[in-house]
């Protein structure tokens, strides 16, 4: 049985495939108890042999990878970049569970194999005509039209209009200003009774699938559309409290805006458009004018020219600019040193960092951390 939110890392698989034969000789072993075994990446599985009456064979039934603590990334030294940004992922969309609910698992183990499946029976509804063609009062008051309903939906599509198009300019202020006036009309509480935190990620859904559309249209590439729109899809499903869910939506409408702004092509160019695209894919990479103009195919001068006169920034400016976005998301999200993060995004050496991430946002990348 499993339940797959995100693949494995790739290069965990074999890891995963050797804590699952050592759990099925324990289990084995001790069929009376259930095991947990947590491995030196932090990962925990529980596992519990069990035997049903109407089959010859048992089984073991394996539940994980789960936490039972918050993993230290930076404890795997040695491990390139690439793996290190992949784990940190992952380890984040992985369920943290305390040692009450991990009894209350065991407790459900230890009786698995004595799940029955349970019988039901049909029954029919009265036809509606045996109840008489007389239509109630209640019934007559349910056919007719809501008009203060139809007012609120009315006023949604119209603020909605206006919100896309806040989004699709990159005005995060105006977005702000609209959503404080009808942050209500996506209440959509009634659809889940006694359940607010399936209300909100509901809510967020649409929106994520607002700004998306809005972003597209405001010319942003579907390449960055496809990363961010999957990005919050996963945070949405993995965030579990009305806090972090509140928090995202702001995040959301900060990362799209951003991304309206600085992605978007407004009278660019197709070469200075590619040029961009290869640079932002390509930001921790070493800037070779020579390989960019030959991707772009062009002369290297006209390459570099064109650029400048198109968006007021040099080849290298640009590139720059992407490598401490890229910075700022890692700062605020993870708890890596400010030198990994500077190695990962692209720069040699960390004080140089510092002082390109100063002169474009104003402070310090610690200081930015902080206030983040």
């Amino acid at each position: 049985m499993a339940h797959i939110r995100d693949h494995l890392p790739e290069f965990l698989l074999k890891e995963q495939q050797h804590d699952w034969m050592k759990l099925c000789r324990e289990a084995n072993e001790d069929p009376e108890q259930c095991v947990m075994l947590t491995n030196e990446w932090g990962l925990s599985y529980l596992s519990r042999r069990f035997e049903m009456e109407d089959e010859a064979d048992a089984k073991v039934l394996i539940l994980g990878p789960f936490l039972i603590q918050t993993p230290d990334v930076n404890s795997h030294t040695g491990m390139e970049q690439r793996k290190h940004m992949e784990l940190e992922e992952f380890y984040r969309g992985l369920k943290l569970i305390n040692t009450s609910k991990m009894h209350s698992i065991v407790n459900i183990l230890e009786h698995a194999g004595t799940f029955r499946q349970a019988s039901f029976r049909y029954v029919e509804t009265t036809p509606q005509t045996a109840r008489g063609s007389a239509k109630t009062n209640v019934e007559r008051i349910l056919e007719q039209t809501d008009e203060e309903s139809t007012l609120i939906i009315d006023v949604r599509y119209k603020m909605e209009k206006e919100m896309m198009r806040a989004v699709e300019t990159g005005d995060k202020e105006a977005f702000r200003k609209l959503h404080a006036k009808i942050s209500n009309l996506y209440d959509f509480s009634e659809r889940f009774p006694n359940q607010p935190i399936r209300t909100m990620r509901n809510s967020l859904i649409i929106l994520n699938t607002l700004f998306r559309i809005s972003a597209e249209r405001g010319k942003v590439q579907p390449f960055f559309l496809h990363q961010i729109s999957e990005k919050f899809a996963k945070q949405i499903e993995r965030f579990d409290t009305i806090h972090s869910l509140t928090g995202l939506m702001d995040v959301m409408v900060d990362e799209y805006c951003d991304l309206v702004r600085d992605r978007a092509k407004y009278g660019f160019s197709l070469v200075v458009q590619k040029a961009a695209e290869y640079l932002t894919v390509h930001f921790s990479k070493p800037l070779n004018l020579q390989h960019l103009a030959s991707i772009c195919a062009v002369h290297p001068t006209h390459l570099s020219r064109q650029f400048k006169k198109e968006t007021g920034m040099t080849l290298t400016d640009f590139q720059q600019k992407q490598r401490i976005e890229e910075a700022k998301v890692l700062l605020k999200t993870s708890p890596s040193s400010i030198g990994w993060i500077a190695s990962y995004v692209g720069f040699d050496d960390a004080g140089y960092f510092g002082r390109v991430f100063h002169k474009l946002e104003g402070t310090s990348p610690s200081d930015y951390r902080k206030f983040h």
